[in-house]
C-alpha cells in the first residue's frame, strides 16, 4: 500500500493527482453510503410530499457551513455540493415513494 501524502508532500502533478484519485474513491464509498440511508428513509416514509422537508433542510445546510468554516473551505462551495445533494435524494425518495403507492 502506498503512504498517503499530504499535499505539502506531493512534488509533482502526478502525485497532487493520485492524492485526489484516493480521495475521489473514499468520497464515492461515503456517498454510496450515505445514499443507502436514503434509500432506507424513502422505505419509512409513506408519502412523497414527506421528501422534502424544508426545517431539516435548513438545519443541514447550517451544519454544513458550520463545519466548512472550521475546516477553512469555502461554505458557499459546500453548501452549492449540499444542496445538488439534498435536491437529487428529494426527488429519488419521492419516485420510491410514489412506485410503492402505485403498487
Amino acid at each position: 500500500m502506498t503512504a498517503i501524502k499530504t499535499p505539502a508532500d506531493c512534488q509533482t502533478k502526478d502525485d497532487v493527482r493520485a492524492e485526489i484519485d484516493r480521495l475521489d474513491a473514499e468520497l464515492l464509498a461515503l456517498f454510496a453510503q450515505r445514499h443507502r440511508y436514503v434509500t432506507r428513509m424513502a422505505q419509512i416514509k409513506t408519502d412523497p410530499h414527506e421528501a422534502r422537508d424544508p426545517v431539516r433542510i435548513e438545519a443541514v445546510i447550517n451544519k454544513i457551513r458550520d463545519r466548512s468554516l472550521a475546516l477553512d473551505l469555502d461554505e458557499d462551495q459546500a453548501e452549492l455540493v449540499w444542496r445538488t445533494l439534498i435536491d437529487w435524494n428529494i426527488n429519488y425518495e419521492k419516485g420510491i415513494i410514489a412506485a410503492r403507492r402505485r403498487e
